[in-house]
């Protein structure tokens, strides 16, 4: 059961998703239903191949997203205000940002994952590959994907132990990144998003608060049984913005009221606690890094889009894991998890799981 867990709570996942997408937006449906074969195909393909072939390719394959990216702000064409897409034709898109944190735990996780104390040399490469997806992201701008990458990265950044002169240093270096992007990176509606937030958006007439108006309708609209598949009113008649994507939960809480929220909530959680679980009884200390930077991951992605979705956090444009609509969101994310897969694989435990 330990190898087919992950298997199967994406598959319940990507049914909800299927599901909520055949009803509010039935022409995005068999799109996404290909994502997800594609996608399973990629992630069985990962649980097979050995882990040390990727490690050996860890410097390349950063190299080439980082300028795969540069070339993209060059370019790239903007869509939707952010250069962020790479357009393969026939209507597909393909963001190579949501690749960052992979080929971030490629190329520091063998260099980095042995070392007890780090050295000002080793603190400044980390921090080179830190920073500069950070960086090119930003300057897309696409604030979300930034500080997903920069949250689940840090999670290998501050396991190691760092010099405590160096630490000030460090608190300043974020602190600074953050005003640099806040006055100079950040579009005004985007910076609308968050100021929006903060002084209440039922005072504000923005397109943010918009959005978050509407989805506390929606969601609240659902009650606990939900208005029945192509019968939420916010969804079906298009007050609700990006429905299939960013505020895809708030569809599925109208359609399927808090009982569908609950299952949904619960089998994130499943796969956060297995996540942990498989974490902490592994003794490789790469495989147990580069599944707890996973969980970080899908963790704030999956707590940011169910917030913002009930009014609770900023309007960021983050996706909700494996549910949104979206062919590179989905791919990322089960390449992530074929990793973590083939892990499992080549480090068997004795020990009794608490998940089975």
């Amino acid at each position: 059961m330990r190898l087919w867990f992950i298997p199967l709570v994406t598959t319940a996942l990507g049914a909800f998703s299927i599901v909520t997408l055949m009803s509010v937006s039935p022409d995005l449906m068999q799109r996404q239903l290909a994502f997800w074969l594609i996608s399973f195909g990629i992630f069985f393909v990962l649980a097979r191949t050995p882990l040390h072939f990727w490690w050996s390719w860890g410097h390349l394959i950063w190299k080439f997203l980082m300028i795969v990216l540069l070339v993209l702000l060059i370019f790239g064409r903007a869509t939707r205000g952010a250069t962020a897409w790479v357009d393969l034709g026939w209507g597909l898109k393909f963001q190579p940002s949501q690749f960052a944190l992979l080929s971030f735990l490629l190329v520091v996780l063998p260099a980095f994952s042995k070392h007890k104390m780090l050295k000002e040399s080793q603190l400044l490469e980390l921090l080179w590959y830190l920073l500069v997806p950070v960086v090119l992201i930003l300057a897309e701008p696409d604030f979300g994907t930034a500080l997903l990458y920069g949250l689940g990265a840090s999670v290998v950044f501050f396991w190691q132990k760092i010099p405590k002169q160096y630490l000030n240093f460090l608190w300043l270096s974020v602190l600074s990144i953050l005003i640099i992007g806040w006055f100079f990176i950040l579009k005004p509606y985007q910076k609308l998003r968050v100021t929006s937030f903060f002084t209440g958006y039922r005072y504000e007439q923005d397109a943010a608060s918009y959005n978050a108006r509407q989805s506390l309708i929606a969601v609240g609209s659902g009650q606990v049984w939900g208005k029945g598949l192509g019968k939420g009113t916010q969804s079906q008649l298009r007050f609700l913005p990006e429905r299939q994507t960013d505020f895809i939960f708030a569809s599925l809480a109208e359609e399927s009221g808090l009982v569908g929220s609950v299952i949904i909530i619960g089998l994130y959680a499943l796969l956060f606690f297995f996540l942990l679980n498989q974490a902490l009884v592994i003794n490789n200390n790469e495989s147990f890094l580069f599944i707890l930077a996973i969980l970080a991951y899908f963790f704030t992605q999956t707590m940011i889009n169910i917030g913002m979705n009930m009014g609770m956090l900023p309007i960021t444009g983050v996706t909700l894991p494996f549910v949104s609509y979206g062919g590179s969101s989905l791919l990322s994310s089960m390449v992530l998890l074929g990793f973590v897969q083939r892990i499992l694989i080549e480090n068997p435990v004795k020990k009794h799981l608490r998940i089975t």
